[in-house]
């Protein structure tokens, strides 16, 4: 059911939108429990009252599924596989819906009575509309939705009726092909404006200069973080040492590319579910998610010293820089973000403070440089 233009982010947010039609699904229920008895009740059709009370029972189910789903998603976001899931839900409910309206509208066409079978069409026009205004956002199920509301009715009155109910059949034709043709319009526009708004939401939780997250984009995914209870997270701190020459003798520009470089750096080696981020100008923080011991934490805090301690190329030049890192633990059950940043920024300060990372270049090696390191991981895990 998912269409191939549709990126995970926003497949999720589309499915996402069917737990928002719970007021016309209601309106719905209502208006075919009411139309419907009256119809079944003036012509005594027991066929009829088996449709209504079909229908009415799948609207019920469908509000059911969608308070489910907004209970859910007011959690957390969830993966594309679950929401898969939700979907088929919704495919069921839906089917049940739209078949019984179009039993219902089938078994009225072919009445001869002329009032039932325009309350009918009312109902039918009501429904089919309420699927082009509603669920465009996921095709398939609004297209299944309207064939099987509407075939029925149309195969009804062609079969059943004179020439002006014949030519209210070609009508429902022509009605549901420009149904069908505005269900995948609409939902083109709308994966239009979801990108729109993801990466507008994205452009707000990441830094401009080295495409990582910013601070609102830390805080969001340390929020996301759902911990096994026997697990915990790390928050790795650090800023670089002397990276005022840089940008002294370089210029500014130069000092932007060496970030730059940096930050790509840092999106090899720290992948989902973890997540670098830069915090201030030479500051960056890197959550750390999954942690089974400390130990871990301190190989990963080496393995970044030791990729952004590597020389960098900027123009005809080669320059190198150092970072001063710590690193916090806590489980992930009750850690706190700002208390583990606090604590791995106090454990980079150290570093500073003792010296240790710290050395003169030589003459002929450019600007000043900062030695990173194995002493240069103070660590506060618990």
């Amino acid at each position: 059911m998912r269409a191939s233009v549709e990126s995970d982010e926003v497949y999720v947010a589309l499915v996402s939108d069917l737990a928002r039609t719970a007021l016309p699904t209601t309106i719905l229920g209502v208006t075919f429990a009411g139309v419907g008895l009256f119809v079944a009740q003036a012509l005594g059709h027991a066929g009829l009252t088996a449709a209504v009370a079909s229908g009415v029972l799948a609207c019920l189910c469908k509000l059911a599924l969608m308070i489910g789903q907004t209970r859910r998603l007011a959690r957390r976001p969830y993966a594309p596989r679950e929401a898969r899931l939700w979907e088929w839900g919704h495919l069921l409910a839906t089917i049940g819906v739209a078949s019984s309206v179009g039993a219902f509208a089938a078994m009225v066409f072919a009445q001869p009575q002329m009032e039932p079978q325009m309350l009918a069409t009312g109902l039918l026009f009501g429904y089919s509309s309420g699927v082009v205004a509603h669920l465009f956002i996921r095709p398939v199920l609004a297209c299944g939705a309207l064939l099987l509301a509407v075939l029925p009715a149309i195969a009804s009155a062609a079969w059943f009726g004179d020439m002006p109910h014949r030519i209210l059949a070609a009508m429902f034709g022509l009605f549901l092909v420009g149904a069908l043709q505005s269900v995948f319009s609409a939902h083109r526009k709308a994966i239009r404006q979801i990108r729109l708004r993801l990466d507008m939401a994205a452009l707000a939780r990441s830094d401009t200069l080295t495409g990582l997250a910013n601070r609102l984009g830390l805080r969001e995914a340390f929020r996301t973080l759902s911990g096994t209870g026997d697990d915990s997270v790390a928050i790795h701190c650090f800023d670089l040492d002397r990276f005022k020459p840089v940008n002294d003798r370089y210029g500014h520009a130069a000092g932007d590319a060496l970030l730059q470089e940096l930050g790509a750096r840092l999106r090899l080696i720290v992948g989902p579910p973890a997540l670098a981020a830069r915090t201030g100008g030479d500051e960056f923080v890197v959550l750390q998610p999954g942690v089974r011991h400390p130990g871990e934490a301190e190989r990963f805090a080496r393995r970044i010293l030791h990729a952004l301690s590597a020389p960098y190329r900027l123009g005809p030049e080669t320059v190198s820089v150092g970072l001063s890192l710590g690193f916090a633990c806590a489980p992930s059950r009750t850690a706190d973000l700002e208390d583990l940043v606090r604590r791995a920024d106090a454990a980079s300060y150290a570093v500073k403070r003792q010296g240790g990372g710290v050395a003169p270049s030589g003459p002929a090696a450019g600007p000043p440089r900062a030695r990173a390191g194995a002493d240069s991981v103070p660590a506060t895990c618990r």
